[in-house]
């Protein structure tokens, strides 16, 4: 039953590799039908579970090819219903699954807006200008098609209908955002109608291009966002680092879990089985700092669903090796703190002493990552990203027996360091790393100084030198 008095349908975009409607898509349909009627289009067929679901909600439902984008299931919906029926309503929303939330009551927003009678059309969320050349040079400052609401004054005429009847279906992710991401605001713009967002942030137009990326809980917590991208969790960390300090997911993760009543959780766990572990871990921080305390008392890890797996690791180059055996050996001394993690995170699987902020270190992990991850590939059913996982190079591991309901894989080869983590990983569970106050003092100061070298042009000429002449030499 909607809740407000304009007559409002949404066409829903969805997509999931596997077919799976999640958690917070459906926490997400169930909120907007409170307002709306809604059609959702998915690109691929759903599982029968479900399709189930959709059913027993008395959902219309639309499977489509996976080809076109959000774009093409928006264009197929529209022509599909056709005019008559889609002007039988007040509004039209295009919303995309990218979008997750809401975190509070919508009626807010909807009553907002509806007070907007100026508008024609109106957005979430705004981009505001850049160049680049990826996306075809200029890109002007638009609304967001994440989130599109359309009057009846515009879908009713001839010119709604004609950008949509001849779309031409994008081929790649670049040719969805030219064609109509940042395409749609100003066609109709040009054409008189008249637009703004709901979320408004021209404050923050000298600070950040893409506000709902770039300070999440800001927008959420004091400009009343209702919605937040997915993709904070697992943007490509060094983007998240060219345009942020890197903490919006960190900050983002806290408020929802400590401020709203969103389940945060449910998407974590969907977001696991669709993307790599190893972005999640840069941008959610899962990585911790563990003190050594006195404790004589000794911890039962079965009590507390725990098991401690320890193995000798693997032969790398001398330091390497030295520093490991020290993470191993310190780690014994934090046994108690590690496990009150297990406690305060339940999704927490996985736990192993951090790297040593040794170079050599961390190549060989990486080298051993790209010389395993096409065999892993073919045993596992999580998508693996280009850098490693957490995984437990020091020989020594705490882990949640939930985590392995067909037990904890034994560790006999290099490879199967990486079957700890990645195994967790389809049971639903993340994989972290842990380090001493000192290690964590250390590795500030470490990135410290990378960031101030890599602000200094002649260190970057003789860092791209000192590349150059390696790879001569091997060469």
């Amino acid at each position: 039953m909607r809740i407000d008095s304009m007559k409002r349908l949404v066409i829903y975009f969805h997509y999931d590799a596997q077919g799976s409607l999640d958690g917070p898509c459906r926490f997400a349909i169930a909120a907007l039908r409170r307002n709306a009627d809604l059609v959702l289009v998915t690109n691929g067929i759903l599982t029968e579970e479900s399709r189930a679901w959709v059913r027993q909600k008395n959902l219309r439902l639309m499977e489509r090819e996976n080809n076109g984008f959000d774009v093409g299931a928006y264009r197929e919906a529209l022509l599909s219903l056709g005019q008559d029926v889609v002007c039988c309503y007040e509004e039209l929303v295009l919303m995309n699954y990218t979008l997750a939330g809401p975190v509070c009551s919508l009626a807010a927003m909807w009553e907002h807006m509806e007070r907007r009678q100026d508008l024609d059309f109106w957005g979430l969320t705004r981009h505001y200008a850049m160049h680049s050349r990826r996306f075809g040079g200029t890109v002007p400052e638009h609304l967001q098609s994440h989130f599109l609401a359309v009057r009846k004054r515009m879908f009713g005429s001839p010119d709604f209908w004609e950008y949509w009847q001849t779309m031409k279906l994008p081929r790649s992710y670049e040719e969805s955002v030219i064609r109509h991401e940042t395409r749609f605001t100003g066609y109709f713009a040009e054409r008189g109608y008249r637009w703004d967002s709901y979320v408004q942030t021209d404050d923050l137009k000298p600070v950040f291009i893409n506000p709902i990326m770039a300070c999440p809980k800001e927008l959420l917590e004091e400009r009343c966002c209702p919605f937040f991208k997915r993709r904070s969790f697992f943007t490509p960390y060094l983007d998240e680092l060219r345009r942020t300090d890197g903490n919006a997911a960190a900050e983002l993760y806290a408020y929802l879990q400590s401020k709203t009543s969103y389940p945060v959780e449910a998407l974590v766990r969907s977001l696991l089985r669709t993307q790599p572990l190893s972005a999640l871990c840069q941008n959610l921080h899962w990585h911790y700092v563990v003190a050594e305390k006195d404790n004589t008392q000794e911890t039962d890890l079965q009590k507390q669903g725990l098991r401690l797996v320890r193995f000798v690791p693997f032969e790398s180059e001398p330091v390497t090796d030295w520093y490991l055996r020290k993470s191993a050996q310190c780690a014994e001394g934090r046994l108690a703190e590690a496990a009150s993690l297990f406690a305060e995170k339940p999704l927490l699987g996985v736990l192993s002493p951090a790297l040593p902020l040794w170079p050599k270190a961390l190549q060989t992990v990486k080298s051993r990552w790209h010389a395993d991850r096409s065999l892993l590939d073919k045993k596992l059913s999580v998508p693996l990203g280009n850098d490693p996982p957490p995984a437990p190079h020091a020989g020594w591991a705490l882990v949640r027996s939930d985590a392995f309901p067909q037990g904890v894989p034994i560790v006999e080869q290099e490879i199967d360091c990486w079957l700890l983590p990645l195994i967790a990983q389809q049971n639903g569970y993340y994989s972290a790393t842990f380090e001493s106050v000192g290690q964590a003092a250390a590795r500030a100061e470490y990135g410290d100084v990378y960031i101030q070298a890599s602000a200094e042009p002649a260190a970057v000429a003789k860092q791209l030198g000192r590349l150059v002449k390696h790879k001569l030499k091997k060469g």
